[in-house]
């Protein structure tokens, strides 16, 4: 007979091997970890620094692409010479200043509907005088078809495709959107042509020219007579307010207007600035050698006299020295750029329509209808001026002063006491360059005078 006997399971720790594997795969996933951070932490610092040093690499290339663009644009600075157009049948550029982005939708679409109609008739008449000439119809189709394109030809397509017409709709109506109110010279306020725009490299580059004449000149502000700077004040406190600029604003403005006038106050009739330098130019010669001092070394005898020579700088620089005086910290910027309230993409601002590189006159040509009021503010009678020249320029600019009195004879006393400030015809222009690169932006503007036809740089701002 078996004997029983009860056995008691013991437990066992795990053996070594066991605790030792465990240990090894923690330690092999935190240098995982490490591991990963530190290649992630160096690509992307290499990332960074590729990104950076592609950066230089395109900023190098806008850089170049503008200075040369800058030097090509001064140098055929002379081949300015813009044209005024007619602009009887479009709407005015004076008062869109002041125009919610509603009310200049309103104003295209009823353009748009005038233009419409004004295609219709046009076609209209077209077809009248094809059915007169049956032979001119048959040779314009007969030359559409020799074309290879267009309307009349066969090949291109739908033969009454109205997407065909830029600015058309499909039901042959003109689209608001695509109607641009033409400025002064025919295109956007100021510019007084359409952008140019090249490839210098892998830069691609625009130029732009402004009119600096259309602007409210800032450097009225710091007239040197007192009875002129009070006219000058209540013209700058007319544009301030048609620009919608609060009170304290406004304020700050002429304080530091002020501050500007003491380190060089405006004047009328600027003259050409002579400065005298005096210099000691020091003149050595050696003393003559006789009998009884040969064997003697000769001295130099050092003699001294004051020299004053006279300088002269042209008067622009005057003009120089007050663009860099409004672009400098005294004159505070941000203030002027604060946007007129629901004006959209167009961005209008007191610092837009303000001349802050040293123009002294107003185009009446070309200036809109704040600058108008506020030049005019020197005579009176501002705001029917301002309407009565408005009106006449878009049928046909004004020659000159004496027909621009002419035609204005009952404000003869108020165009008397304004005439030192205005003009018909610009010469103060500024050429704005924008290289574009990869992502690095470089622009510069060079302020141009013509002074008996030739042009004058007069500064030179890059950003």
């Amino acid at each position: 007979m078996k004997k029983l006997t009860n056995k008691i399971p013991v437990k066992r720790s795990p053996a070594p091997s066991i605790r030792h594997k465990g240990a090894a795969l923690l330690m092999t996933l935190a240098v995982l970890v490490i591991l990963t951070t530190i290649v992630f932490s160096m690509v992307s610092r290499l990332k960074v620094k590729k990104r950076r040093q592609q950066y230089m690499i395109s900023y190098q290339a806008a850089r170049y692409a503008c200075d040369s663009a800058m030097k090509y644009a001064l140098t055929k600075a002379k081949d300015i010479k813009p044209e005024l157009t007619t602009r009887a049948d479009s709407p005015d550029f004076s008062d869109l200043f002041y125009l919610t982005h509603q009310q200049q939708q309103e104003m295209l679409e009823e353009w748009a509907e005038i233009k419409t109609e004004e295609l219709l008739e046009e076609q209209l008449n077209e077809e009248d005088d094809d059915e007169e000439n049956p032979l001119a119809g048959l040779m314009e189709s007969l030359s559409g078809m020799e074309g290879g394109g267009g309307f009349g030809d066969p090949n291109s397509g739908d033969l009454f495709n109205f997407n065909s017409t830029p600015g058309l709709r499909e039901d042959g109506t003109i689209d608001p959107n695509s109607l641009t109110i033409p400025g002064p010279y025919g295109v956007d306020w100021p510019y007084i042509s359409e952008p140019m725009e090249f490839k210098v490299g892998d830069a691609k580059v625009t130029i732009k020219i402004r009119d600096e004449n259309a602007k409210m000149p800032l450097t009225w502000g710091i007239m040197k007579d007192e009875k002129e700077l009070r006219a000058a004040n209540d013209a700058l406190l007319i544009f301030c307010q048609w620009m919608q600029m609060e009170d304290e604003h406004i304020e700050t403005l002429m304080m530091q207007l002020e501050e500007v006038k003491k380190l060089k106050p405006y004047s009328k009739n600027l003259k050409p600035i002579v400065t005298l330098e005096k210099t000691t130019p020091s003149r050595t010669s050696r003393t003559s050698r006789t009998p009884r001092t040969s064997r003697r070394l000769s001295r130099p005898r050092t003699s001294t006299r004051t020299v004053t020579t006279k300088k002269t700088r042209p008067a622009t620089g005057h003009t120089s020295d007050f663009a860099r005086l409004l672009h400098s910290s005294l004159i505070d910027t941000t203030i002027l750029s604060i946007p007129l309230p629901d004006t959209g993409e167009r961005h209008e601002s007191a610092l837009k329509y303000l001349a802050l590189w040293g123009s002294q006159k107003v185009n009446i040509n070309s200036a809109p209808r704040q600058v108008l009021e506020a030049v005019f503010t020197f005579g009176g009678d501002q705001e029917d001026i301002a309407d009565a020249i408005i009106q006449q320029r878009q049928i046909k600019p004004y020659k000159d002063i004496k027909d621009f009195k002419e035609q204005n004879y009952g404000f003869s006393d108020s165009i008397r006491k304004a005439e030192p400030y205005i003009v018909t015809e610009s010469s103060f222009f500024a050429i704005e360059v924008t290289a574009v690169c990869g992502n690095a932006i470089v622009s510069s503007v060079a302020t141009v005078k013509f002074e008996k036809g030739k042009p004058e740089t007069i500064a030179i701002i890059s950003n």
